[in-house]
């Protein structure tokens, strides 16, 4: 009896992780090309994927203002440039499509994802729905006065040919509908946020370091003329709802990673003469509407991946969090 309940105890202790339990047993290190946004009802941001120096990951983690805990390891299968969105209406996290690797290559013709899972607080749950096309480096920002996930743009390859991606779509919490192929020119790495004030969604530059901003009222796209500035490529932003400001920083410029910081009001981007994290692209960043403040984690350098967190206050960057960055490891892709 003895020996068969020591094997019992040996089994369970060896018995694989659960679905969604976490088996990190130290703080969220390095990253990039991952997705975060801000869940108001548990009052965190929250971070999905992307990859570390070497490898890409599926995991969900949660920022409180003090430390990252990680949520979950299971669910959507790792994937980079992941779109991410909290749906507050139906008080779910969405998770749309990405790339299983972070530099995808022609022959995958795999690569490219169009899945869907909700994440209840609990539990990743897969959505059977039809979808749109499958992408990478998608826009997508939730729309809270019609309650509505905004998905632009991306890419995905077609017979090895990089295919840049112009439709907009919409999520009402039970289908994907198309509603516009008008609008700013094909492209992929834009940001995205809604303006909750000027209740409109806002869309600034993507590949080719594009400088233009388009804004989005739920039926039709308008180019702000007087938005046109600095070309940005893979540019991190997010809405700071207390200052009314659309606030922007770094990626690259059609020459090198940049690290500086702009708002925009509506009208024009003004740029803010401060110095804050170190240059970078494929970063994230969400507003922390609790604490009123703008979290930012990670990126790159092109050798160098980050796994520092900044917070953005209104006028200052601080550093909350010090990692040391890793050199990125060549994994063929």
């Amino acid at each position: 009896m003895v020996s068969v309940l020591l094997i019992g105890l040996l089994n369970l202790l060896h018995l694989p992780t659960p679905l969604n339990e976490c088996s990190a047993t130290d703080s969220l290190t390095v990253r990039n090309a991952h997705a975060m946004t801000y869940n108001h009802d548990q009052a965190v941001v929250m971070l999905f994927g992307g990859a570390d120096e070497r490898q890409v990951l599926a995991d969900l983690w949660a920022w409180d203002g003090e430390q990252w805990r990680c949520l979950s390891e299971g669910g959507p299968p790792p994937r980079t440039f992941p779109s991410l969105a909290y749906d507050s209406a139906r008080k779910r996290l969405i998770l749309f499509g990405g790339n299983r690797v972070l530099f995808g290559t022609a022959e995958d013709t795999t690569t490219f994802l169009n899945d869907m899972w909700a994440w209840d607080g609990q539990t990743w749950h897969q959505i059977d729905a039809a979808m749109p096309p499958a992408r990478a480096e998608a826009s997508i920002a939730y729309d809270s006065d019609r309650q509505r996930i905004v998905l632009w743009g991306g890419y995905h390859t077609v017979n090895g040919e990089i295919m840049r991606l112009g439709d907009t779509w919409e999520w009402d919490g039970h289908r994907w509908e198309q509603k516009s192929l008008n609008g700013p020119f094909p492209r992929h790495g834009a940001a995205m946020v809604y303006d909750t004030h000027r209740k409109r969604v806002v869309l600034f530059g993507g590949n080719g370091a594009s400088g233009e901003t388009w804004e989005w009222d739920g039926l039709n796209w308008e180019r702000i003329v007087s938005a046109q500035t600095e070309g940005r490529f893979n540019s991190a932003m997010a809405y700071d709802e207390r200052r009314r400001a659309i606030i922007r920083f770094g990626g690259w410029n059609g020459r090198e990673r940049v690290g500086d910081t702009w708002s925009y009001d509506g009208t024009q981007w003004m740029r803010f003469a401060n110095d804050g994290p170190a240059a970078r692209n494929h970063t994230s960043m969400a507003y922390d509407n609790e604490r009123e403040t703008i979290v930012l984690l990670g990126g790159h350098d092109g050798a160098r991946v980050f796994g520092d967190t900044w917070e953005w206050n209104g006028s200052t960057w601080s550093q909350i969090r010090e990692r040391e960055p890793r050199l990125r490891v060549d994994n063929g892709h």
